[in-house]
This record gives structure tokens, sequence and C-alpha cells, in this order.
């Protein structure tokens, strides 16, 4: 009985141990090469341990996609390869095709999802990798060229060292996706990426391809259209969790946008300002007046604001508003100085307001000023081009507040004076009733001594 009871331990032993090995060398191998399938719930991992690649399940579903996920919290998705066809069980794989592709595999052996390559030859020994970045490569063996990588097909979320970019030529953007919820990692309706057309580099959110929020430019250490970046200057580095992109939002080192009402794309419409700590939140610039007064009245702002006097090139003047959101569409122009920025824009007949930053140097707009947000302190001052009778109407209402205090100032005096006047006087009456009596004793009423006394 001993004998068999021994025996079994050192099968069972055996057993563990060989189990082990296999989850050991499923665990700490970093690549797939030709041959090899990797099967649900099978996976590898990067070589220090800090992302994997495997199959999972988002919440609440039985629903099967390959995924990168980081090593120590399976539940933080980062990229999704097939997430807009399913797997509908565990059966699925995922190996290398005879042509070199990435592919993703149902229990029936049909591809659900592909890398696509289209090389002109043959691809004679691929090999993916995990990195510890996060990005998933393809590669040629032989000569360690990157065919394809899941960094330039992102889903919805930029780990560090991910790039976002765009084609300056093309105008084409790398951009990431969202989920269409917690649940179903398909293709939102949100994207978001770097936007360089326009002018200085910045993050843009889109819904349905129109824009949804926006950073505002990059100056070289802050966005500045982001009201907490003026506090505490973002350091990339230190970012352990990327940015996400999910739903409406975009969440960026613990925060997340759009944050308030005002900081939706052009809330209170072209030559408007928005407020969120005042009532209501949308109001025209200084010189401009609503577009539909009785839609504004209902707080329906979308028309936004147009002039109330227009422009005349070379009698105009610029008015400042400060701590402000710079507007969208803003034209770059290296400066060091803010009074350059003046020269060049007076002299610009379309040039309709600028701005200044350390950084970038001048801003100029045409046009349009759109998606304008008045921040708390802090931000950047905005110089907005006005007719110059919008200057002196608010001169003469400033004089006639100055007069009409002066004249209710004199007028109180004058009443005052007049009071006091009266007062005196009937005390006066009083006391020289009293000193006639007195001095009657001495003197005869009608004598003048008293009355020049007196």
């Amino acid at each position: 009985m001993s004998r068999i009871i021994t025996k079994f331990f050192i099968h069972t032993s055996i057993l563990v141990l060989i189990l082990q090995s296999i989850v050991c060398l499923s665990l700490q191998n970093d690549k797939i090469s030709a041959g090899v399938i990797i099967r649900d719930p099978e996976s590898i991992i990067s070589a220090k341990k800090q992302y994997k690649l495997g199959f999972f399940s988002p919440p609440n579903t039985t629903n099967r996609y390959l995924g990168i996920f980081l090593a120590f919290s399976e539940e933080t998705v980062v990229w999704v390869a097939n997430r807009d066809t399913p797997l509908k069980d565990s059966s699925g794989a995922v190996t290398l095709s005879q042509d070199g592709n990435l592919v993703v595999l149902d229990g029936t052996n049909r591809t659900v999802w592909s890398t696509n390559l289209t090389t002109t030859s043959p691809v004679i020994h691929p090999v993916v990798q995990i990195l510890d970045t996060g990005n998933l490569v393809l590669l040629e063996e032989d000569s360690g060229d990157t065919l394809w990588e899941s960094f330039s097909h992102p889903t919805d979320v930029q780990v560090p060292g991910m790039p976002l970019s765009q084609n300056i030529r093309t105008g084409k953007q790398l951009l990431v996706t969202a989920w269409k919820s917690a649940t179903d990692p398909g293709t939102g309706s949100f994207t978001g990426g770097l936007d360089a057309m326009k002018g200085p580099p910045q993050l843009v959110t889109y819904n349905e391809g129109r824009p949804h929020w926006r950073s505002g430019p990059w100056n070289g250490l802050i966005f500045i259209g982001i009201k907490e970046m003026f506090y505490a200057y973002l350091d990339m580095n230190c970012d352990s969790e990327g940015v996400e992109w999910r739903g409406e939002e975009m969440g960026h080192r613990g925060g997340a946008y759009p944050e308030n009402v005002c900081d939706f794309y052009g809330k209170c419409g072209v030559f408007g300002s928005c407020n969120a700590l005042e009532l209501p939140i949308c109001s025209c610039l200084r010189g401009f007046e609503p577009v539909n007064e009785d839609e504004w009245g209902r707080g329906n702002w979308t028309n936004g604001c147009r002039r109330r006097n227009q422009l005349r090139c070379g009698d105009d003047e610029f008015e400042r508003v400060q701590y402000m959101k710079v507007p969208d569409f803003a034209q770059p122009f290296p400066s060091r100085v803010l009074d350059e920025c003046r020269t060049r824009c007076v002299g610009n007949c379309s040039c309709i307001a600028y701005a200044y930053d350390g950084n970038i140097g001048c801003m100029f707009w045409s046009d349009t000023l759109i998606d304008t947000q008045e921040f708390d302190g802090v931000g950047v001052d905005i110089y907005v081009r006005l007719s110059v009778s919008e200057f002196d109407s608010h001169k003469e209402r400033k004089l006639y507040i100055i007069i009409g205090v002066a004249v209710g100032f004199v007028c109180i005096s004058v009443m005052m004076i007049i009071a006091w006047w009266l007062i005196v006087k009937r005390k006066g009456n009083k006391a020289q009733d009293s000193s006639i009596l007195e001095v009657g004793q001495m003197f005869t009423t009608d004598s003048t001594a008293i009355v020049l006394k007196k």
C-alpha cells in the first residue's frame, strides 16, 4: 500500500513539474514563430513582464478577443485585434499564416482577423514579438525589419512611447478610437488624435468626425487650452497608464476631458465666450451681439455672435481679453515680443485677433473666433480687433456714468448744505432771542450797538 502511495505521489509530482514547465514556457516566451499556435487561454508575455498578449472577455459578456493588457492587471486592456469580429467561445487561436500574417482563428480554423500585410515579396521567416513598450511587432526574423506593429493600428489607448501623428502632406491622422461601450470593444463613434494642420499641434477628439473637444496648442511644456496644466506642467514620462479614449471622454493623468460644459467644442458659437462659473455660461465678446436674440435668451447659443460695427482697416483698435483659452485655427509666427504681434496684426487687414505665448510666439486669427473659453486667473490674453466706434461709445458711456455720479454727488452735497444751514439757522434764532432778552436789560431795543454786535 505504501509503495502505491509513493508511486502516486511521484507520478503526481512529475505531472505538476511538467505542467509548471509548460506554464512557465508560455508565460516567459515573448514571441510567436511560424508553426506555433497560441490557443485560448494561453498567452505570451514581454521580456520584463510588462505586457501580455492573450485572449480576454469584457465584463458581462462571453465574447472572446485577442488583446494586449497589462501583465499585472489583465483588466487593463490597451489594444484589441478582432474588436469588430468577436469569437463566440473559447476555441480561438492565434498563429502565423503561410503568407506571413498574424491571424486570429475561430474553432473551425476560419480567419476572423489578420494583419493584412501587403508585401511585394514573401516573408521567409516571420516572427511576432510583444515588447515591454506594449507594442506588438511582426518582424522578418533574418533582417529584423518591422513589417507591421500595433502602435500603427491603435484601438482606444495611447501608452507611453506610442506616437500619435499626422502626415502634414496628406493630412492623414493616426487616431485612437473609443470602444462602443464598456462591454463592447467594437469601433465607437469617438476618435482622437493629434491635429497639426490648423496651427500649433493640439489634441482633438471627434464625434462622428465632428470636433468634440480640443486641448489648445502645445507650447512645448503644456497644452495651453487645458486650465489644469497651467497649475502643474505635464510630465509625459511619468504617465505610466498613458492616454485612454473611452466613450465621450479622453482620460489623461487621472483627468477626464471634456471636464465641464464649456470644454465641449464651440459651445457658445462663433465670437462667443464660455465661462463655466457664470450663468448664463455664454456671452458675446465685446463688440459683438447674438445672431438670434430669441434663441440666445433660451440658452441655444449654436449660432453664436456677430459684429455690431464693421471693421475699417487702418481705423480699428484692439480690446484685451484676459485669461482665455485661445480660439481654434491659430496661425503661429515665431516672435520674442508681444509688440511684434500687434504690429503684424495691425498691418494685415484680415487679422481679427492676436495673442502671444512665450514658447509659441505670436498667434493670429482671421475670419472667425471659435471655441473660446474664459479661465479663472490663468490662460492667455487675446487682443480682439474692433471698430474704433466701439471704443468711442464705450468712452461716451463712461463719460455719462462719470457725469451722472458727479451730478448726483453735487446734488447730495447741496441738499446736505441746505439741511445744515436750516439747522444752524433754527439754532441761531433761538440764541438770538435769548441775547436780545439779556442785552435788553442794559440797552434799548433800537440801539445800533446791539445790531452791530450781533
